[in-house]
């Protein structure tokens, strides 16, 4: 089994020890490099043959995470970006998902998810954890604002997903909670993201919440 290559990035020497004891747990994960600033977090990726996922911080010294993250992006692309931080605002999260983030979760999530979240962007689905997604909804709003007409038509199965995206559930969450496979779920998504001319979760969350679809959702 190929496993999944991790580079973790902070500047507290305890933090990245924590990180990568609790990662090395993992069957399927394996740590390849490890960086305190974002200078060395992009010489690292230059030096390894592959890598999958980059854990950041926001706080960096010399680049931070938002720096960091529009570098990765640039020069490479193939790379997922998890954000691992105590922030969770939403001034933070608009600049990343705008540098291009494919992840984002708290610190204090615990393990379980910070593992769920690299085995989503590890297949190329983004992930952000439900106290991410609060913060998404509370500011959208506040903002009702949307780039795409709001009279889009969408199937029912369409509709079901973006609320159960609004939930937080990855792919085969979703998958097993109507009874799809996961592939169905993907080709919706995609045709979903088509159809908002959006780029990622957070417009079709934010489509939700501005046409009703989403409105239950515990905040």
């Amino acid at each position: 089994m190929d496993k999944i290559k991790v580079l973790i990035a902070d500047d507290h020497e305890m933090i990245l020890d924590g990180l990568r004891l609790l990662l090395e747990q993992q069957e399927d994960i394996e740590v390849i490099a490890e960086s305190y600033n974002g200078s060395e977090v992009l010489s690292a990726i230059e030096k390894v043959e592959e890598l999958d996922v980059a854990i950041l911080d926001i706080n960096m010294p010399e680049k931070d995470g938002i720096e960091t993250t529009q570098e990765i992006k640039k020069k490479f692309p193939e790379v997922k970006v998890l954000i691992l931080t105590m922030y969770n605002r939403k001034e933070f999260i608009k600049n990343l998902m705008e540098a291009g983030t494919d992840g984002y979760i708290l610190k204090n999530s615990g393990k379980e998810e910070l593992v769920k979240a690299i085995r989503s962007l590890a297949k190329g689905e983004p992930y952000f954890g439900k106290e991410i997604t609060k913060t998404i909804m509370k500011s959208y709003q506040k903002n009702k604002i949307f780039d795409s007409p709001l009279d889009i038509e969408l199937t029912e199965r369409e509709k079901d997903i973006i609320k159960l995206v609004a939930e937080g559930l990855s792919t085969q969450e979703i998958a097993d909670q109507i009874f799809l496979s996961a592939h169905t779920v993907n080709t919706h998504r995609r045709n979903i993201l088509n159809k908002l001319n959006v780029k990622n979760s957070a417009g079709m969350i934010r489509y939700g919440i501005q046409t009703g679809i989403v409105r239950d959702f515990d905040l």
